[in-house]
């Protein structure tokens, strides 16, 4: 993978995963148009296990993110020895 896509798919991965935290927690999860119109929506938007699933994948990205920029730093010779 070329320097630029890597950086690309590092800021992306930490982008999303952060969205994907934050998300499921914030009032416009459960005060949107879809879940005051149908109710099992709101039924899965409520439930708390899906929201800490959805948080769950937010921190992998995250790690993900993190992963892929240590590897870069270690391919392009800029670890410390």
């Amino acid at each position: 993978m070329n320097r630029l896509a890597a950086i690309v798919y590092i800021v992306f991965c930490f982008e999303l995963g952060i969205l994907l935290f934050v998300l499921p927690w914030a009032p416009p999860w459960t005060k949107n148009y879809f879940v005051g119109h149908y109710p099992p929506v709101a039924s899965v938007a409520h439930n708390y296990f899906l929201r800490g699933a959805i948080s769950g994948l937010g921190l992998a990205d995250v790690w993900l993110a993190f992963f892929e920029l240590w590897r870069l730093r270690r391919d392009l010779g800029i670890v410390r020895k």
